[in-house]
């Protein structure tokens, strides 16, 4: 079919942005007039309130002046009834001490005396009680002397006395051994239960151990063979998605082919294409222009495929409107 003209009309453009323009800048040149004057009605304020303000500050210096004076003179009154306060206190304070010195030193010489009667009593108590002890000592005296007299092992009861302070002595170093020996056999003792039971400690805490290792272990056993039946799965998905993938890809390919042959077009592509989604772009065209083209040669009356494809190529030179887009 022939091919139908489309005329344009241009209509004048009407240019209101000077008329526009003109009433922005008298409307702004009225607001600034306004923002003047109430800028200087406000200053005219702040000048009168200035002076206020300096009319109650010198009102103020005069009062503060006055009460300075007033200030100091009670000062000066107060320093001097402080002074005689002080002089006061100073002097009854050292009465005070004095009077406590002498009280102090009064009971100190008495607790002194008092301490001297008590040591004298106790010093004629000692010398009584020694010479009680003397006179009980005496039967030891006698005695002593009996036996180194009849002894032939000791010849004066000083021999006697130091034989006894060497069987005191050696008594009581044997004393202290037995006890040594007795407290180290103790330590040993606790010690050697204190080994035990922190041997039998470690040997719960270890089975403990080993039985929690053992326990991870079948679960690390178990996740193991989890973790390789999911890996064989997913190897599994994989190449399937790989197959069908690759399925998709050569269908894809085959599918841009057989539209690219099929394209009259000189835009057509002239070689393969390699990237599958400019394939698939180019296959939603040519699908869109081939829907185009069948809608076009049913309204114009063309029945059968070579019919199509001569109204096809008429309308290519007749007018190219319809297929332009068309890659």
């Amino acid at each position: 079919g022939g091919g139908k003209v489309q005329k344009t009309v241009k209509l004048p453009k009407i240019d209101s942005a000077k008329g526009v323009e003109a009433v922005t800048q008298s409307s702004q040149s009225t607001e600034l007039l306004l923002a003047n004057k109430q800028m200087a009605e406000v200053q005219g304020q702040l000048e009168q309130k200035k002076i206020e303000f300096n009319e109650r500050m010198a009102k103020c210096k005069e009062r503060e002046d006055h009460l300075a004076i007033k200030q100091s003179k009670l000062n000066q009154e107060a320093a001097k009834f402080q002074l005689f306060l002080k002089e006061n206190d100073a002097k009854r304070a050292r009465a005070l001490k004095r009077a406590q010195e002498e009280a102090n030193l009064r009971k100190t010489k008495e607790k002194e005396a008092e301490g001297l009667r008590d040591e004298m009593s106790d010093t004629m108590n000692k010398l009584e009680q020694s010479k009680v002890n003397l006179e009980a000592g005496m039967v030891y005296q006698t005695y002593l002397e009996k036996v180194a007299e009849f002894s032939e092992d000791f010849m004066e009861i000083g021999d006697i006395v130091k034989r006894y302070e060497t069987l005191v002595a050696t008594n009581s170093d044997l004393q202290v051994k037995v006890q040594r020996n007795n407290e180290e056999t103790e330590r040993l003792r606790l010690e050697l239960a204190q080994l035990t039971k922190k041997l039998q400690n470690e040997v719960l805490v270890q089975s403990s151990i080993i039985a929690e290792h053992q326990e991870r272990l079948e679960k690390a056993k178990i996740e193991a063979n989890a973790e390789e039946g999911a890996k064989e799965q997913r190897e599994d998905a994989a190449k399937s998605r790989i197959r069908e993938t690759g399925e998709a890809r050569m269908a894809i390919l085959n599918l841009y082919n057989r539209c690219r042959l099929t394209h009259l077009s000189e835009s057509r592509p002239k070689q393969e294409a390699k990237d599958v989604m400019l394939a698939l772009r180019y296959i939603d065209e040519r699908m869109r222009d081939l829907q185009t083209i069948v809608a076009n040669a049913e309204a114009a009356g063309v029945i059968g495929d070579v019919k199509v494809r001569e109204a096809v190529v008429d309308r290519l030179f007749v007018s190219k409107a319809p297929l332009q887009g068309v890659p």
